[in-house]
């Protein structure tokens, strides 16, 4: 059998790494200060323990005016955090990397800065044009984060030179609009990426440097892949030793970040471009948590390495579970960015499918003191993780679903034509009931003289919550339906009915994309001024782009008033209108239904999760399945 290429050995500069799979940079949101926590060490301890070669952690500040979710590296009184942090991922056997940064238009909070007086967008405030002794001051700054990176023992540092943060904004000819020697040509405009790059490798020359490049910006006018090509020579010629190919800006997150909807490898040929152009090493990322896709890029030569991050954060034992041949265990990310969503505002990491996401230090599913009968009503995602917590820690467990498959509104979302993924996470929760022993019962009416008659020591409610209904004259109406049923398939819809959404959240969204791909004209009505809440951010702008491109029409500020045969009659502005539709789908929100059942079960032990609970999104309902499965 052919050596698996992820799991050959490799020298950068020096540097031993174990196997191809580098840990790719993305923020955690637990600094404090800008201080490394016990937190942030457990949180990349753990990933470096799941068998990857090199962690490179997420960006560090390099500048003192900057403030952010980041971590901070410019005083020596961030020294104890991150060398703990550098010794945790070393004493795990990968090779620990320190990421670079300075924000430039895209800080929190602190001075705002770019090559030009050139805002993020229409309501950015405009930045300051960094004057050239200000430049030389910040190529400081950067030799400065190196130099403290190597003192507090990391193996490697990489500049953040991505992503419309400040060292590639100078390489953007859309942000970079300056006539002196910084602007203007691409030598001129790569000029500060040089600069950093070569005061680094003099401050520290015995410390490999790492690059990330955009190799391309994805947008009309900006940068390319040959202007990446050209760049990354020069950066070869001033001692970079390993170059990481991304892709686009905050104006085109979607390459950056690609969510679900992006195929897997997609800026593969970026990395395989930059390869064949430079003899140092090169990582490629996208997407690849794939282990065939990662693997292709490496046997077909677009790379010497593949960055894996949401991957990582959805299984820490990603590359141990592969190096085992357990590939069908891993917990499958399925690229809902919810992680980067909450991270971006300020917020912490979490994860749809991992729920012990940030709390590595105190998480532990610890056997049970005594085994105990637990059943479980509802197969959603809450339901499916209470089944297999509780199962793991040794407590033999019933869970009963009424529908014929479990899965719940995990089933329903993947319907969705740009969602189909979440179909790989109820499959592995499924997988893993099997695996683990729970016993299943689909096609059961959970009643309560049923739970009873189990003898349970505990039940856990994961009943989910039943659609919103507001007294809204015709609702009742034979052509009006739960927008769950057009997404499950069971209301088809004929190419070129016009079609009611009523309600413009995830869920409405969602059925309009599924109903206009089938060919129906679609109007959305939402009573607030915008539309996509609980669909994370890069998703939204993309998905909501798309649906207009395709002919939904989205109506906000609109009350409906009353549904008639064939017509939605909403209130805008103090004035009625009008709107034909053949079909209504309500996706007006959601209540919980598990009350009755509460009552029903006085004197038992009883935990209510996920929406059960109170309707919100994945992220609470597979947190609040585990919170259950260890409380039993």
């Amino acid at each position: 059998m052919d050596e698996d290429p992820l799991f050959t050995p490799l020298e950068v500069a020096g540097v031993h790494l174990r196997n191809r799979i580098v840990m790719a940079p993305m923020g955690t949101g637990l600094e404090r200060d800008g201080h490394i926590t016990d937190a942030v060490v457990a949180y990349y301890r753990r990933r470096a323990a799941g068998g990857v070669g090199a962690v490179t952690v997420e960006a560090l500040l390099v500048d003192p005016a900057t403030r952010g979710p980041e971590p901070h590296i410019h005083s020596r009184a961030y020294l104890p955090g991150l060398a703990r942090l550098a010794e945790a991922i070393r004493a795990e056997g990968a090779a620990a990397g320190a990421q670079l940064m300075h924000p430039g238009r895209q800080v929190l909070t602190g001075r705002r800065v770019g090559p030009s007086p050139v805002p993020l967008n229409s309501v950015s405030p405009v930045p300051d044009a960094l004057s050239t002794t200000e430049i030389a001051e910040i190529v400081d700054y950067f030799a400065e984060g190196a130099a403290l990176a190597q003192e507090a023992g990391f193996d490697y540092v990489e500049v953040h030179g991505a992503h419309g943060y400040l060292v590639s904004d100078f390489l953007s000819p859309l942000a970079n609009q300056r006539d002196d020697a910084y602007g203007g040509s691409l030598a001129n405009r790569a000029r500060f990426a040089r600069e950093v790059a070569r005061a680094i490798r003099a401050r520290c020359p015995d410390l490999p440097l790492f690059y990330r490049l955009s190799g391309e910006e994805a947008l009309p006018g900006g940068t390319t892949v040959d202007d990446a090509v050209t760049v990354a020579r020069w950066l070869e010629e001033d001692g970079v030793a390993c170059l990481s190919i991304s892709s686009g800006t905050w104006k085109s997150l979607h390459t950056t970040i690609p969510p679900m909807w992006v195929p897997r490898g997609q800026l593969v040929p970026l990395a395989a471009r930059v390869r064949q152009a430079v003899s140092v090493p090169v990582i490629s990322v996208g997407r690849l948590h794939d282990p065939a896709s990662a693997r292709r890029a490496l046997r077909e030569g677009a790379a010497d390495l593949v960055a894996i991050g949401r991957g990582l954060i959805a299984d820490p034992d990603w590359a141990n579970k592969v190096a085992a041949g357990r590939e069908a265990d891993v917990r499958p990310c399925i690229s809902c960015n919810a992680c980067v969503d909450q991270v971006g505002p300020g917020g912490e990491v979490v994860c749809t499918v991992n729920p012990a996401i940030g709390r590595e230090e105190d998480w532990a599913v610890r056997p049970a003191a005594r085994s105990r009968r637990v059943v479980v009503v509802g197969g959603g995602p809450a339901g499916m993780e209470a089944a297999r917590t509780a199962r793991q820690r040794g407590h033999r467990v019933l869970l009963l679903e009424r529908s014929p498959r479990v899965g719940g509104k995990l089933a329903v979302a993947a319907s969705a034509p740009s969602k189909h993924e979440v179909f790989r996470f109820r499959d592995w929760q499924e997988q893993e009931l099997r695996r683990l022993g729970v016993e299943v019962r689909t096609g059961v009416d959970a009643t309560p003289e049923l739970l009873r008659a189990e003898k349970p020591d505990a039940v856990i409610l994961a009943t989910g919550a039943a659609p919103l209904l507001p007294p809204i004259p015709g609702l009742d109406l034979p052509h009006v339906h739960d927008a769950q049923e057009y997404l499950n398939g069971r209301r088809p819809v004929a190419a070129g009915s016009p079609v009611a959404v009523l309600g413009g959240g995830a869920t409405g969204c969602e059925t309009a994309e599924l109903l206009v791909e089938a060919g129906a004209k679609v109007t959305v009505v939402e009573m607030a001024s915008s539309v996509g809440r609980g669909i994370e951010a890069i998703t939204r702008r993309y998905l909501i782009k798309q649906l207009r491109k395709r002919g939904v029409e989205f109506v906000t500020g609109a009350r409906v008033v009353r549904v008639g045969p064939g017509e939605v009659v909403y209130e805008s502005n103090g004035e009625e209108h009008s709107l034909a539709a053949e079909h209504v789908a309500v996706a007006l929100g959601w209540r919980s239904r598990a009350a009755d059942l509460v009552d029903a079960l006085a004197g038992h032990e009883v935990h209510v999760v996920g929406d059960a609970d109170r309707p919100a999104d994945f992220v609470a309902a597979v947190r609040s399945g585990a919170e259950a499965g260890l409380a039993v």
